[in-house]
């Protein structure tokens, strides 16, 4: 559940550098954002036959997200087992115009089917569904504008033939504008619904709102099933989970704030009610509950096969030794799960991404505070109005292990779990609060 955007990008955009044969001086080149790659091979005679349609002063675009990253995407469009391709290029006369090219293949021989121009500047990303469950794969391409950050456009092609004698042979089933989208069975009816979020254009606050759309074969188009609005405010979608008991389906939406923050909303289709609802805590809003600026994201936490959601909790006097004067005091992370229309909390943890593991803290929130030494790595709980000037209870600390097997050292208890020692401290005073290394250990929790 992976959040690095814009560095995910460039890395992505690096490698289509270096394997799209571009030196850097020539990538950087405005006129050759993008070189087209030397196929090899049988697949040499695909870059032939798309340079003798649509010429060689061209730019070639690669999606930046998906399954689907390269600048030739092959797929089998009618389950042939015979690869077809698609090509998206701007002439570098008119570079602001994307197109989208078809081919395919009879024979082992390549051959040009169909080009059509884009709603974008930039391709986001491609899937390939069987929306009408006839017999030629649709296209889904999610189209960007490069001076728009926030809004998408979703396109689903229609492959109407792969006769490149014929007109029209990629028609257009909907263009939608979109934040994002996902495609799968909502309502459990062995068929898949498309269900998008989109900003209210109507206010400049960007308020987030979903649709659920359904494939009508009878209308050949989309219909709306379900429509719903959020309160809370937008900047971007960073991720959208889902999962099903049987009874509901649950989807998690990661959102990023325009103050930087990632916060979780929860759609959920009844399938009793056949509609979407959003459920929230009771006395509390969930986008404000979660809101957090960590950016973890909601995951299997308790194992149990289902998703838990990250709720930050603030401890009064906890602090940050640190070498960076911009470190922020730690926080708990308590974690919670919906199901059966309630909220269940599982407990509140310290969370060490450094080492990958967290520590349960439930029993030392009232009466103790938070020290995380973070040039020695070292986490220390310690009693809050302690009459003891050195009030630390106990610390943990981890560290890199090749041994599977647990020492006492000094004072401290080295437990050990998968790759990493933890060096558990309890002290005098700790002990005096019944205490023990082997309890502390009992809260540690690998991630």
């Amino acid at each position: 559940m992976k959040k690095r955007i814009f560095t995910a990008i460039s890395v992505v955009m690096l490698f289509a550098v270096i394997f799209s044969g571009c030196s850097l001086p020539d990538f950087f080149a405005a006129e050759n954002l993008i070189r087209p790659p030397k196929l090899t091979g049988e697949n040499a005679a695909l870059q032939q036959v798309f340079e003798n349609t649509v010429g060689k002063d061209i730019s070639l675009y690669s999606p930046v997200s998906g399954n689907h990253r390269a600048s030739y995407i092959f797929f089998d469009a009618n389950s042939d087992s015979v690869d077809e391709a698609v090509v998206f290029y701007s002439l570098n006369s008119n570079s602001s115009v994307v197109h989208m090219h078809l081919l395919s293949q009879k024979n082992g021989e390549w051959f040009s089917v169909f080009d059509v121009i884009g709603s974008g500047t930039e391709v986001y990303k491609v899937d390939f569904y069987n929306v009408d469950n006839l017999k030629n794969l649709e296209i889904a391409v999610i189209w960007s504008v490069e001076d728009s950050k926030r809004e998408k456009t979703l396109s689903v092609y229609k492959i109407a033939s792969l006769d490149s004698s014929v007109d029209n042979a990629l028609v257009s089933m909907a263009t939608i504008q979109i934040a994002d989208y996902v495609y799968f069975d909502v309502d459990s009816d062995k068929s898949n619904e498309l269900l998008y979020l989109y900003y209210n254009s109507s206010e400049q606050t960007y308020s987030l709102n979903a649709r659920l759309l359904d494939f009508d074969s009878v209308e050949k188009a989309f219909v709306p099933l379900s429509d719903i609005a959020f309160n809370s405010l937008v900047s971007s979608i960073s991720d959208i989970l889902y999962e099903s008991d049987g009874k509901e389906l649950r989807i998690y939406l990661e959102c990023i704030s325009p103050d930087n923050e990632m916060f979780t909303e929860i759609l959920v289709f009844s399938k009793e009610l056949g509609t979407l609802f959003i459920p929230q805590p009771e006395n509390a809003v969930l986008s404000e509950l979660t809101a957090r600026r960590n950016f973890i994201s909601c995951t299997d936490f308790n194992e149990d096969g289902f998703l838990d959601i990250p709720i930050p909790v603030e401890i009064e006097g906890s602090y940050v030794i640190s070498d960076d004067d911009n470190s922020e005091a730690p926080v708990l992370i308590e974690w919670m799960t919906f199901s059966d229309g309630e909220f269940t909390t599982l407990g509140k943890y310290f969370i060490n991404e450094k080492d990958s593991f967290a520590l349960k803290l439930d029993d030392f929130v009232r009466y103790h505070y938070i020290v995380y030494d973070q040039v020695n790595n070292i986490v220390q709980v310690r009693l809050r109005d302690s009459a003891d000037e050195n009030n630390i209870v106990f610390s943990v600390s981890a560290e890199k292990s090749e041994e599977n097997t647990g020492i006492l050292i000094g004072d401290g208890f080295l437990g050990h779990r998968n790759d990493r020692e933890f060096n558990i401290t309890v002290t005098a005073l700790g002990e005096s609060l019944y205490v023990t290394e082997e309890f502390i250990e009992s809260l540690i929790k690998d991630l």
